[in-house]
């Protein structure tokens, strides 16, 4: 029985090896590094452990978005109910 188990967890273990190869490790920016040495902080699919990266830039660096901000300013309120421009008949103008 425990040959079996441990056959299995090979059989596992050797169908994740290819999706491994083409994960995405990205660095973790952390003030100190608990890790063993030859291996830092790294972030893979939000979870973070201790590994060695394969990318330059860190995940948050890597999920943002490259258009530019966009920067919302109130509109000036002259103090009236009254949609601006408005002259106050109560026919639409065409």
């Amino acid at each position: 029985m425990k040959k079996l188990f441990i056959t299995a967890g090979f059989g596992l273990l050797a169908m994740a090896a290819p999706a491994a190869a083409d994960a995405k490790l990205f660095p973790y920016p952390a003030k100190a590094n608990y890790c063993p040495e030859g291996l830092q902080p790294i972030q893979m699919g939000g979870v973070i452990c201790c590994g060695v990266p394969n990318q330059s830039v860190t995940y948050s660096q890597y999920q943002a978005h490259p258009a530019p901000r966009r920067v919302y300013r109130a509109q000036h309120w002259d103090g009236s109910k009254s949609p601006q421009g408005w002259d106050g008949s109560k026919s639409p103008r065409y």
